[in-house]
């Protein structure tokens, strides 16, 4: 009788030893995710935003061009998109610099320079025209 009363007490004791380190991982989990969910909701960065639109170069009014393919580069940074029903593309987060935007559709293209600072919106217009044809050297 006495073995298996102490048989009984060494499993409670074992039993009460698992869940005091279960809570003690708890607490030392929870420690260690508190601050760093903290961290990032207070130093959240400003977001810089390109958005545009691209259009076809018509006589009368705009006609935008769906599924143009916008790219932007940068000395360090590629980006792209495809342009919506509407003409228009979205990219974002991008390092401030300079940056040339560049539209291809079918054989049409438009490109611009646009200087990107942090934390700002720029607004992009592009109008699709033929490449310059110039003059040609071949015979």
């Amino acid at each position: 009788m006495l073995n298996s009363g102490l048989a009984m007490l060494a499993a409670a004791t074992k039993a009460i030893g698992l869940r005091v380190m279960a809570i003690v991982l708890l607490l030392v989990g929870s420690s260690l995710l508190i601050p760093s969910m903290a961290d990032a909701q207070c130093t959240s960065e400003p977001t810089t935003v390109v958005t545009g639109t691209v259009y076809l170069d018509a006589s009368d009014l705009p006609a935008y061009a769906p599924g143009a393919k916008v790219i932007v580069w940068g000395e360090f940074l590629v980006l792209s998109a495809v342009t919506d029903r509407e003409g228009k593309f979205h990219l974002s987060n991008m390092d401030p610099g300079i940056y040339t935007v560049e539209a291809t559709y079918f054989d049409l293209h438009a490109e611009q320079k646009i200087t990107v600072e942090v934390g700002t919106e720029i607004k992009v217009t592009l109008q699709l025209k033929p490449p310059d044809r110039g003059t040609s050297t071949k015979p």
